[in-house]
């Protein structure tokens, strides 16, 4: 798609320090590029490099759900970018089904409806009966939590508050490249538009409706 993602070390620096914010996910706001592709084939001078043009018309401050659902009618989404790389790709309906069930992890931790690793760990450690409330993590409490995190890890323990519903299962490499993915690039900047719209206007992206 010929996406431009970058971000200036100043505003890296900024968000990192928001991101390690206590609910950062769903109560900070990151910059970010307002648009990550050209809107012609000849692309502006600010998709040369990292700083072109003015702050306020390469970056703005969004919510981690806006930067993953899209915002306005100037900015996709990335969940909408990445199904519509799934598509142009002509990505086999299984691999589709499996893929889609990660973005969707990562727009309900966007949203707040999944909690985040770190929301997760918080919850497990002040809920531990062994836990004083002095901010102390003991042994057997972080025993307790790298048990319970690898029990999540390969299935064992459900955790649909953390995992969104999502089924974890081991990864096979079996089978992986049965199908040969499509490495063109979209030729025109119009048909790279028309088919992030069309991704773009859905309003929730569940499994089947691609």
């Amino acid at each position: 798609f010929d996406l431009s993602l970058y971000v200036p070390l100043s505003r890296v620096d900024a968000n990192m320090r928001r991101a390690q914010r206590r609910d950062a996910a769903t109560t900070e706001r990151f910059y970010f590029r307002r648009q990550l592709a050209p809107d012609s084939d000849e692309a502006p001078s600010k998709f040369d490099n990292c700083c072109g043009g003015s702050d306020d018309d390469v970056f703005e401050e969004m919510t981690c759900q806006e930067i993953i659902d899209g915002k306005g009618d100037y900015f996709p989404g990335l969940a909408p970018l990445a199904y519509a790389y799934l598509d142009h790709i002509g990505c086999d309906p299984d691999t589709f089904k499996r893929v889609s069930a990660y973005i969707e992890l990562v727009r309900k931790k966007a949203s707040g409806e999944a909690l985040t690793g770190a929301a997760w760990i918080r919850n497990f450690v002040t809920a531990h009966p062994d836990y004083k409330k002095d901010s102390v993590v003991s042994a057997k409490v972080a025993r307790d939590l790298a048990v319970a995190a690898h029990e999540v890890g390969i299935g064992e323990r459900p955790a649909p508050e953390l995992t969104g519903g999502v089924a974890v299962r081991p990864v096979s490499p079996d089978g992986a490249w049965d199908v040969r993915l499509k490495p063109d690039k979209i030729p025109t900047a119009d048909e790279r538009r028309e088919l992030l719209a069309r991704y773009a206007r859905r309003g929730a992206f569940q499994e089947g409706t691609v």
